[in-house]
C-alpha cells in the first residue's frame, strides 16, 4: 500500500507542477475573466482533462502541500477525501503517511 501511495502521491505532484509553471500564462487570463484552466491533478497520469477553477479557489488550494484541485469523479478515496465539491471539480485532501509525505517533499511552493 506504501508504494501505490508514494506512486499515487508523485503522479499527482506532477501535475501540480505543471499547473503552477502555466501559472504564469494563466494570470493573464484570469486577470480579465477571474478564472483560468488547469490540469487535472489526479492520479491517473493519463488524464488530460482540464478544471476551470477561480483564481482565488486555485491560490487557497496551493497554499496547502496536501490540497488537490481534481476533475469531479477523478477521487480516489484511497488515499484521499474531499473537503470541497463544485460543479465540475473537487477539492481534496491527500492522506496517508507515505502520499503526505511526498506530496509534501514535492511542493513547488514550499519554502
Amino acid at each position: 500500500m506504501e508504494e501505490r501511495q508514494r506512486r499515487l502521491g508523485l503522479n499527482e505532484a506532477m501535475f501540480r507542477e505543471v499547473n503552477e509553471r502555466v501559472e504564469d500564462m494563466n494570470q493573464t487570463f484570469a486577470s480579465v475573466t477571474g478564472s483560468f484552466d488547469i490540469f487535472c491533478e489526479c492520479g491517473d497520469l493519463s488524464c488530460t482533462e482540464r478544471v476551470t477553477v477561480e483564481k482565488d479557489v486555485y491560490e487557497r488550494v496551493r497554499s496547502d502541500a496536501t490540497h488537490f484541485l481534481l476533475r469531479a469523479g477523478h477521487e480516489d478515496p484511497t488515499v484521499e477525501s474531499v473537503i470541497e465539491s463544485h460543479d465540475s471539480y473537487v477539492i481534496v485532501a491527500k492522506e496517508g503517511d507515505e502520499v503526505e509525505r511526498v506530496v509534501e517533499q514535492t511542493d513547488p511552493r514550499s519554502d
